[in-house]
């Protein structure tokens, strides 16, 4: 993912963007700075940053979208209060409210599940549903949550470094590949867990 986002140079070969595509990346939590003292409304504004000097007008439009983003992923209560005071859950929310706000082409989501709550969980794969309808976004999201990921993605990738897999399919080849059975037993439950 960090290679597809330009953040890491390929080991081999090439990565190709279309000129102009619009990109928005959800970290893991744990990526975060805890300690950084930064607002909500300021961060899901640094994901504006990127598109223009910040004239007062702009400002105001930018306040707007970032209050919009905000009401969309549930996390309007918060935007007064320091990240690093909310909830994981909270947190969650306010990542997901960033890559709302930047109307991207292309957003990546890396394990945007986890360590929530299983209401938490379900509430930010909603909102990843909605950027992939409503907004039309391509999403890349990098998930243990195996069943999850099945249910809702178009194309999968397995990487398992501990049994040598690397294998690319749609959902329902996926599921029924020998590989992946191999691994996760031929039904998989929540969690990524063998029924």
């Amino acid at each position: 993912m960090r290679t597809a986002l330009g953040l890491a140079r390929p080991v081999t070969g090439t990565i190709e963007r279309r000129p102009g595509l619009r990109l928005a990346y959800v970290p893991q939590q744990s990526a975060l700075d805890a300690i950084f003292p930064i607002s909500v409304l300021d961060y899901v504004l640094m994901g504006l940053q990127g598109l223009g000097n910040v004239t007062l007008v702009r400002r105001g439009v930018y306040l707007e979208t970032a209050r919009r983003a905000l009401a969309e992923a549930g996390a309007t209560a918060f935007e007064r209060r320091q990240l690093r005071d909310l909830s994981g859950g909270q947190r969650q929310r306010v990542l997901m409210a960033r890559a709302l706000c930047t109307d991207a082409d292309l957003v990546c989501l890396d394990e945007p599940t986890n360590a929530l709550d299983a209401a938490s969980e379900q509430e930010i794969l909603a909102l990843i549903e909605r950027l992939r309808t409503r907004r039309g976004a391509a999403v890349v999201m990098v998930t243990h949550l195996v069943e999850d990921g099945l249910e809702r993605a178009d194309r999968a990738l397995l990487l398992d470094r501990d049994h040598g897999v690397a294998l690319a399919a749609t959902s329902a080849a996926m599921r029924a590949a020998p590989e992946f059975q191999h691994i996760y037993g031929r039904f998989v439950g929540r969690h990524g867990h063998g029924a």
